[in-house]
């Protein structure tokens, strides 16, 4: 299979303000998972996660623009299916299979991006710093389905810093 064949939509909308909810978002990071049963392994060990990760209140403006990724997820498990037609559901849906690819994509996205918003940053950890990307993604008309079954999106958004005030 070619993952390139597959189809994928490069989004970019805003801007919008960010759903900022860390006393909602981030104790998701603990939520047991398959062959996690206490959350995610990078939960208080990676800088970029809770409880190290900075909040974006305190960082970023409220004001965002939302790049995102869509990805033809269907497709994608009905190809690999055709492929592997003794995977698991759960073999044919890994995402490690395809996230990569689809990353460096977004990746791409957004570095064209910011050179159209100078002072703006990417943001590929929001969830980490209490942002809602669900209620955020839906604010522009992105809709997540949790869990996904048509398309999965990879999101980020583009914030500008707060300016720190001058000293002396």
């Amino acid at each position: 299979m070619d993952i390139k064949a597959i189809a994928k939509e490069a989004i970019f909308k805003g801007p919008v303000t960010a759903v900022y909810q860390p006393k909602v978002v981030r104790p998701l990071c603990a939520s047991a998972y398959y062959k996690h049963s206490r959350g995610c392994p990078n939960l208080g060990v990676k800088l970029g996660c809770p409880p190290r990760a900075l909040l974006f209140a305190k960082v970023f403006d409220p004001e965002v623009y939302v790049a995102a990724i869509r990805f033809d997820f269907r497709g994608y498990v009905e190809e690999k299916r055709y492929e592997h037609p003794d995977w698991t559901l759960r073999a044919l849906e890994n995402p490690r299979h395809w996230q990569g690819h689809v990353r460096s994509i977004l990746r791409d996205l957004c570095l064209e991006k910011c050179k159209d918003f100078p002072g703006y940053v990417t943001l590929t950890n929001a969830e980490a710093m209490g942002v809602n990307l669900t209620e955020t993604c839906s604010r522009v008309g992105i809709i997540l389905e949790w869990p996904p079954r048509q398309s999965v999106y990879q999101v980020s958004l583009l914030a500008k810093p707060k300016k720190c005030p001058q000293n002396g």
